[in-house]
């Protein structure tokens, strides 16, 4: 155990290094110097001055401008981005203080091209509203990590009464992190679908990792979540390892701070395939930082390994951070690999659960019995304050706890 435990000290410190905090240098082009635009301005679905080409110029000369700007998409319209604005953006980078409605409208990749749909500069503010962000995509072959496939944000973000869905970050021979969104700054979400994004890397021989497959909040960031779901996302590894590689997080990664309320985080997916592979937290993967939830589910999530050496921690939640849930559901998770530790919830270092449940968890191991179905604990310390551990396979609590 105490060789085990090293190494996933090890595997910590290595993933705090891979999704920390780094600088994002903003790239801006587009914008006309010197000429002001309307505070408040409505972009048509097509015709001059409509379409992507009128919303590109629209960022472009708010960034220009004092003050908050507003802008206003047609209802339904979907602006489909064939090209980047500037390099790895399918829209300018926003540089001030900025409010899209959408009212129900969609801004959409459409290319062989892989770029993101939009990224936020340090000091700058965006709000979307109402809106679908879809199809970004950020890849990246033997270098830098590949970053925020919908959105990469590093001022101030909020989201409202929207959905970031299909979006995807690939590393080849590379790690990427944050398939819908990726945050180096505030980033506020509510009323808000995360669904179907990804985060995936292949390779070989190196260390290398896929994080966060909706949300990686990076180390210094902070992240809210009220009122949303976070569904159906997923963090694929795939390849070999003399050491190990890593998937984590199918839904939210957090190095940062935390705070999700009323919300739904199912049926998400960490997968790590292949020779020495770690799959972390379906739901959840907390590498460090402070997290706190209340009245919400983790349900149905996955952590899965395959291969020689391969672990799976955490079918619903993986915790290496200080970690709070509160009139929490978890439920119907799973852990599956050659050696599965945590069906429901794993904890590296302090989880406090009061007034929650953790039903109905698995902890399927393929070479050995898997330990803690409900909540495995790896190091640290674990509370359990008026909540329930039961029903759990193949057992509720390894080692035993009190209460559980």
């Amino acid at each position: 155990m105490a060789t085990r435990s090293a190494r996933r000290d090890r595997t910590r410190r290595r993933i705090c290094t891979l999704i920390g905090a780094g600088a994002v240098t903003a790239v801006v082009g587009g914008a006309m110097a010197g000429t002001a635009y309307a505070a408040s301005v409505t972009v048509a679905c097509t015709g001059p001055g409509g379409g992507a080409a009128g919303l590109r110029a629209a960022i472009a000369h708010s960034n220009h401008t004092a003050g908050a700007d507003t802008i206003d998409l047609a209802p339904g319209c979907t602006y489909v981005l064939t090209k980047e604005a500037n390099p790895g953006n399918g829209l300018p980078v926003v540089t001030g203080t900025l409010v899209i409605h959408g009212h129900g409208a969609t801004i959409r990749r459409s290319s062989e091209s892989a770029f993101r749909i939009v990224e936020v500069a340090p000091g700058a503010d965006l709000t979307l509203d109402q809106i679908t962000v879809s199809g970004g995509l950020v890849s990246s072959s033997g270098g830098a990590t590949a970053f925020g496939g919908g959105i990469l944000n590093s001022g101030q973000l909020t989201i409202i009464d929207s959905t970031i869905s299909d979006n995807g970050v690939s590393g080849t021979g590379a790690s990427a992190g944050g398939g819908g969104i990726a945050n180096n700054g505030t980033l506020s979400v509510h009323d808000t679908v995360l669904r179907n994004n990804t985060a995936t890397a292949t390779g070989t021989g190196i260390i290398f990792a896929a994080v966060g497959g909706a949300i990686l909040n990076r180390t210094g960031a902070t992240t809210t979540i009220d009122d949303s779901s976070v569904v159906a996302n997923a963090a694929i590894s795939t390849g070999s390892s003399q050491l190990f590689f890593i998937a984590s997080a199918g839904g939210i990664a957090n190095s940062g701070t935390l705070t999700v309320n009323r919300t739904d985080i199912n049926g998400n997916r960490a997968v790590a395939d292949g020779a020495n592979g770690q799959a972390g937290g379906g739901g959840i993967s907390i590498a460090d930082g402070v997290v706190t939830m209340a009245d919400s589910t983790v349900a149905g999530n996955a952590a899965t390994a395959s291969g020689a050496g391969a672990e799976a921690h955490g079918g619903g939640v993986e915790n290496n951070g200080q970690t709070k849930l509160t009139d929490t559901e978890v439920t119907g998770n799973v852990a599956t690999g050659p050696v599965a530790q945590g069906g429901g919830l794993y904890n590296g270092r302090r989880l406090t659960l009061i007034r929650s449940r953790v039903v109905a968890n698995v902890a399927a191991g393929t070479s050995a019995p898997g330990q803690g179905g409900g909540i495995f604990t790896d190091a640290g310390h674990v509370t359990l304050r008026a909540t329930v551990v039961s029903a759990n396979q193949p057992d509720d609590c390894q080692p035993a706890i009190a209460g559980c």
